[in-house]
């Protein structure tokens, strides 16, 4: 009886130790669903982070497309600006060259005009004054 009661023993004895195994297992099962689960979010945390980056580069790219683009509206509303400003300033340009060209010619012939007076009404008094003076001269006022 004694061996069976030893087998018995060996048995009970190998029942836990299989036990403690099989506890010892499940707390290496639940240490690796717990890391399994960490991991998990983990990851998910990386696949959220990667898509938010993906989605931040299609913005940055269209951002800087629009960017791009009223840049260029903007270059291309300064030119027309620009155009429009030298059209405007060539106009006044000729406006005031014509201006001056015109009163150039009016003071010509106001000058011309002036002289014309001048000599119209001065030169009948510088033939009166030089008659008068020739006479008093050559023939005396007659006062004696």
């Amino acid at each position: 009886m004694q061996s069976t009661e030893e087998a018995h023993d060996m048995r009970d004895h190998d029942v836990r130790e299989l036990k403690d195994v099989m506890k010892d297992v499940q707390k290496t099962l639940h240490g690796v669903d717990k890391t399994v689960a960490i991991h998990s979010k983990e990851f998910e945390s990386i696949k959220t982070i990667k898509e938010t980056v993906v989605t931040n580069r299609e913005s940055t790219k269209s951002a800087h497309h629009r960017i791009d683009e009223v840049e260029r509206d903007m270059r291309k509303g300064f030119e027309e600006i620009q155009a429009q400003q030298k059209e405007q300033f060539d106009d006044f340009k000729k406006l005031v060259e014509a201006s001056n060209a015109s009163h150039d010619k009016n003071f010509e012939k106001m000058r011309t005009f002036g002289w014309k007076v001048f000599f119209l009404f001065a030169a009948p008094f510088a033939a009166g004054v030089v008659g008068f003076f020739w006479f008093v001269f050559n023939k005396g006022i007659g006062l004696k």
